[in-house]
């Protein structure tokens, strides 16, 4: 057992963002992000690569972020309801787009590290049933000590999110939902991962396949040991914890198939990264 609610696939969105140059042209890509929960805000967290061109594009990019649309759920219990009244069939959409209104102004990025997160943001169109779940809170969020302390190499984690480009998808392609895999810790967890062909800062490396929309995924460590019963305590007892948000992956060389490219290893951006923007009270997006 993981853990871990199977309700948390409420928090996974899809991200779309639009960039355009100063003559027109426009790219548009699409990523996973995750929705955190504080006493003060909601925020969506993805990668930095996803809303900022500079980083897949280059510094002197002429591109910017045009538009940003997040995809929400609709009422699950009413699907439900009406999925049994119509053998299994939904008469509504499941997930609907919404483009985000004040992105400029609720955008907060990374100055070092593959992360960004939108605080409170406001949608061009009344969400009416449509929503995100409220699972992950930030308390959920592995600190600096939690990583010292709590998290070992080959340690079991899982990642959620919407892998696939364009029109190969891998995910559920009827409800837009997310799916998850496994991955095990693979680099010393007590410090930051280091390697020269990883442009940012704060990483992990773990033993697992993220692909192509992977990015921003959220990555969370399954509990170990026995939770003990009311009134007694077991220290070696560790719950299960949001480890960051899963960033990249190196291929190998291959002529077949994408998927057989994959060398196995990815990694994430750690949490220490989203708790640090989510400190932070300066906007628009300045370095940390």
């Amino acid at each position: 057992m993981s853990g871990i609610s199977q309700d948390i696939i409420l928090d996974v969105c899809r991200l779309r963002t639009t960039f355009l140059d100063d003559i027109g042209n426009s790219r548009t890509i699409s990523g996973s992000g995750f929705w955190v929960t504080s006493e003060e805000s909601n925020i969506f967290v993805t990668n930095k690569h996803n809303v900022d061109p500079t980083l897949k594009l280059g510094a002197d990019t002429k591109y910017r972020l045009e538009t940003c649309e997040v995809e929400l759920r609709g009422d699950v219990q009413q699907l439900i309801a009406e999925a049994k009244q119509n053998s299994g069939q939904f008469s509504i959409e499941f997930t609907r787009f919404f483009k985000i209104n004040n992105f400029s102004d609720c955008l907060l990025k990374s100055g070092s590290s593959d992360v960004a997160i939108m605080r409170d943001p406001i949608f061009t169109d009344d969400l009416g049933a449509y929503t995100f779940g409220k699972i992950i809170s930030k308390e959920d969020l592995a600190d600096s000590s939690f990583f010292q302390d709590k998290v070992a190499m080959m340690d079991i984690a899982s990642f959620i999110g919407y892998p696939g480009r364009g029109n190969n998808i891998w995910f559920d392609d009827q409800f837009n939902a997310p799916i998850a895999r496994l991955v095990n810790i693979a680099s010393w967890p007590k410090v930051p991962f280091s390697n020269k062909s990883i442009p940012t800062k704060d990483t992990l490396l773990v033993s697992g396949l993220s692909f192509s929309g992977s990015s921003g995924s959220v990555v969370l460590l399954h509990e170990k040991g026995v939770k003990a019963g009311q009134g007694l305590k077991n220290p070696d007892y560790v719950p299960p914890k949001v480890l960051g948000i899963m960033s990249g992956h190196w291929w190998e060389p291959n002529t077949g198939p994408e998927m057989f490219s994959h060398s196995g290893l990815s990694y994430f951006t750690r949490s220490t990264s989203i708790l640090a923007l989510m400190e932070k009270e300066t906007l628009p997006s300045q370095p940390s």
